[in-house]
């Protein structure tokens, strides 16, 4: 492997492991060497290695055992099709949470409280500094609590119940999209749209906006999966 370059380190790094799994250089089983092995070898530091194997035991394609090291997942077809049929699972998982999610911005405009608005200020907020501390999984985590955030401000317990059942797949399909947030599709002008709208108590344009960062990543996906599916 070589060393990588600055900017963008860990989706590099999952590039790089990713890499030999791919060629069957690293079969199922093979045992990834040591964090501060990769380390030196990538010329990066040992945490973004660590987030980097992070991810991809996350995606399935890494198995970490404790105590006895990393190793490559034990399934069939290891590599770009595995990545390719997870990346198909994600674009379900947008499919799925259209209507209700749609729906939520609605009622959340509709319904929302005083205190919703202030979880939901705070927690698009959040979004916004994940979004730029190049760690995927803080990303994903601070945007599936705003979407919480809208569901919770519907005062419908149903569509909260759909969203906890949607939930890991929404986090899911957030780390399948982008390994940095940086490089993915850039939704922020939606998602702002989208708490604008609530808070003027302006269903359509909630469900406008929701549309609108859904078929943002939702295209993004396609174009990865090279828009066949």
């Amino acid at each position: 492997m070589r060393a990588v370059r600055r900017g963008g380190l860990v989706e590099q790094v999952i590039d790089a492991l990713t890499a030999p799994i791919e060629s069957g250089e690293w079969p199922p089983g093979h045992r990834l060497p040591a964090v501060t092995d990769l380390a030196a070898e990538l010329e990066v530091g040992r945490s973004t290695v660590r987030e980097a194997v992070q991810a991809l035991a996350h995606r399935g394609l890494l198995e970490v055992a404790q105590g006895r090291g990393t190793f490559v997942a034990e399934y069939p077809g290891a590599g770009t099709w595995t990545l390719t049929l997870r990346r198909t699972e994600a674009l379900d998982v947008y499919e799925a949470r259209r209507g209700p999610e749609i729906e939520a911005a609605r009622l959340a405009a509709l319904r929302r409280t005083d205190d919703d608005l202030v979880a939901i200020a705070a927690a698009i907020a959040d979004r916004r500094t994940a979004r730029t501390c190049g760690a995927v999984g803080e990303w994903a985590a601070a945007d599936l609590a705003l979407h919480r955030a809208v569901v919770t401000a519907t005062h419908n317990p149903v569509l909260g119940r759909i969203f906890d059942a949607l939930a890991d797949g929404v986090h899911d399909s957030f780390t399948h999209t982008s390994a940095d947030p940086g490089s993915g599709v850039d939704t922020a002008a939606e998602h702002d749209a989208l708490v604008d709208a609530i808070a003027r108590r302006d269903p359509e344009a909630a469900a406008a906006a929701t549309r609108g960062y859904l078929d943002a990543c939702e295209g993004e996906l396609r174009g990865l999966l090279g828009g066949t599916a």
